[in-house]
């Protein structure tokens, strides 16, 4: 884990996603890239709309160029002072979010795009024009959701969430975030998440693969745990609520958990009550 790119739109919500960001980069030993997308005209569709004038372009640009270097300088005074003070790239560029954010995360080898989401609705308002679930979609690197109200705090315990109905295609992703759990000294919990539709003899399944897959890493902080709940939401909360962790991560592809989660309410309903950033996998 080397390189963490956080993509902000100078918003309110803006500072303390980047406090967060920087944080978790302390503790990842990882250095920050930084990065604002300054919109073109024609990624906000509206009738009517014509192209802003060069002069008022540039304006503008240079007026997010010192929000930026005010928002660094934010970051590193709000960071651990007297731990690992990370390198800040900034980059700002105008065009499309998920364009810039994926161009930038590639040149720069970034391992995490984190980006900030709204109180009561943890796939909303991203920069301008709702880019969250387009971001979800077209990210080409993990994606951590980081809500208003997290706490920026060492991560001690991630929980991976899963239905587990195809275990052997998130092995891939469990993998990733063995990774992960190691270069932060965090405990990864594999959660089984039981809505009261799986039979003994399948969890049993599961839970020898898993163990398997568990003892041929050497990361000794790795667990599994049932959760019973007829609500996702509900096992989602109570593994905030009781077993204390502080991320929960998802694999996502068509079809899958987090696809249904996506698709539905769930993400929404928990997202008030989980004061938890959710990173999202993609399976290859």
């Amino acid at each position: 884990m080397k390189t963490l790119l956080i993509a902000t739109d100078l918003s309110k919500n803006a500072r303390h996603v980047a406090t967060y960001g920087y944080r978790l980069a302390q503790q990842l030993r990882a250095r920050v890239l930084l990065c604002h997308v300054m919109n073109i005209p024609a990624e906000i569709p509206q009738n009517g709309m014509v192209a802003w004038p060069v002069d008022i372009y540039d304006d503008m640009l240079q007026d997010s160029d010192k929000e930026l270097a005010k928002l660094k300088n934010t970051m590193m005074a709000e960071g651990d002072v007297i731990g690992y003070q990370p390198e800040i790239i900034c980059i700002h560029e105008g065009g499309f979010v998920t364009d810039v954010v994926n161009a930038a995360a590639q040149a720069n080898q970034a391992d995490i795009i984190l980006i900030g989401t709204h109180a009561n609705d943890v796939l909303t308002t991203l920069m301008i024009g709702n880019h969250t679930r387009k971001m979800i979609e077209a990210a080409t690197r993990p994606l951590l959701l980081v809500p208003e109200c997290v706490t920026a705090k060492p991560i001690k315990k991630i929980a991976f969430s899963s239905d587990f109905k195809q275990p052997a295609k998130e092995i891939e992703v469990i993998n990733k975030l063995v990774g992960f759990a190691k270069a932060l000294g965090a405990e990864l919990i594999l959660a089984h998440i039981d809505q009261g539709h799986d039979n003994p003899e399948y969890t049993a399944i599961v839970k020898e693969l898993l163990i398997e897959l568990i003892s041929k890493n050497n990361h000794q902080k790795v667990s599994y745990e049932v959760v019973k709940s007829n609500h996702v939401e509900n096992g989602l909360d109570w593994l905030v609520r009781h077993a204390h962790v502080d991320m929960i991560a998802f694999a996502h592809r068509e079809h899958g958990f987090f696809n249904q989660m996506f698709n539905g309410s769930h993400t929404q309903k928990a997202s008030g009550k989980m004061p938890v950033p959710l990173l999202v996998i993609k399976e290859s």
